[in-house]
């Protein structure tokens, strides 16, 4: 090989090992920006969640304690019909046993006269 063709074989070499370093360092300085982004991104998503895991947690107790709210009314409020209920049946049942008695004081009265005009009719057959 000649020397002019050497030279630029040996220029050809150093320019090749030239971007090779540049290839490394650009490489390297890709790989530690993607690991800051990664690192920032990992913050934020950590941030993030923890205040929404805060913010469900709150809107779980509200709910939570408006749900009780609403549990505590009902109850009280068919506690109460129940009550009222039990009171009108057992008003109607008191009602109904003095119509019960009044009629049966009825037929009572209805079997004497029953009983006093079959003897009669008895008594003028004879």
């Amino acid at each position: 090989m000649d020397v002019e063709t050497a030279e630029a074989v040996e220029t050809l070499r150093s320019d090749i090992h030239q971007v090779e370093r540049e290839v490394v360092r650009v490489e390297t300085s890709l790989t530690a920006r993607i690991d800051d982004v990664e690192s920032a991104l990992t913050a934020r998503i950590d941030h993030v969640e923890t205040s929404l895991t805060a913010k469900i947690e709150r809107v779980e107790n509200t709910l939570t304690a408006k749900i009780e709210r609403v549990e505590n009314t009902l109850t009280a409020k068919i506690e109460h019909v129940e009550t009222s209920l039990t009171a009108k049946i057992d008003e109607q049942k008191r009602h109904t046993d003095v119509h019960f008695e009044s009629v049966h004081g009825d037929l009572r009265m209805l079997a004497e006269h029953l009983v006093s005009l079959t003897v009669k009719v008895d008594s003028l057959l004879r």
